[in-house]
């Protein structure tokens, strides 16, 4: 009996606080080598895939993904780097790879189908990509130190490429 009473607060307690179940065919995974690193892995919808690897020291990787059939992949080698994904609607990918230290990247993607790539090699590099609409693509690639790149798509079949390098 007093399992049943259990059982029934813990379910209380997780409608109270808004938890919805994942859906069948979500896939995350968090991969983590090294030190204090953090990870963190949020899906609702189906078929939503999802990878998070650090190896280093102290990285950060935060994934949220609502809707259907969206793909990301954080990999982070180096110390320190933190990354964030957000992505809302279906059929939405994006990849980000960073190598080095104090590294930063952001992506946020609304919408259906839109591509989002970001790689940073160096140290103090920071990288935002936000799109909303449908079909948008955008390609981000910075090498060096200190560099920063912004993009903000509104629409619908927008392109945008930055490659920065340099100190």
């Amino acid at each position: 009996m007093k399992r049943v009473f259990a059982v029934a607060g813990v379910l209380a307690a997780l409608a109270a606080t808004g938890f919805t179940p994942a859906y069948a065919g979500n896939s995350a995974a968090v991969y983590q080598y090294g030190y204090d690193n953090t990870g963190s892995f949020v899906q609702n919808g189906h078929n939503n895939r999802g990878t998070l690897r650090m190896n280093g020291d102290r990285n950060y990787s935060r994934a949220i993904q609502q809707g259907r059939w969206n793909y990301l992949y954080q990999q982070q080698l180096g110390n320190r780097n933190r990354a964030l994904t957000d992505q809302y609607g279906d059929n939405n990918y994006a990849v980000t790879g960073q190598q080095g230290v104090d590294n930063a990247a952001a992506t946020y993607q609304t919408g259906r189908s839109n591509t989002s790539g970001i790689a940073q090699i160096g140290s103090n590099n920071r990288a935002l990509t936000d799109q909303s609409g449908s079909n948008n693509t955008s390609a981000t690639i910075q090498v060096g130190s200190n560099q920063n790149a912004v993009t903000h798509q509104v629409g619908d079949g927008n392109t945008s490429v930055i490659i920065q390098g340099g100190d």
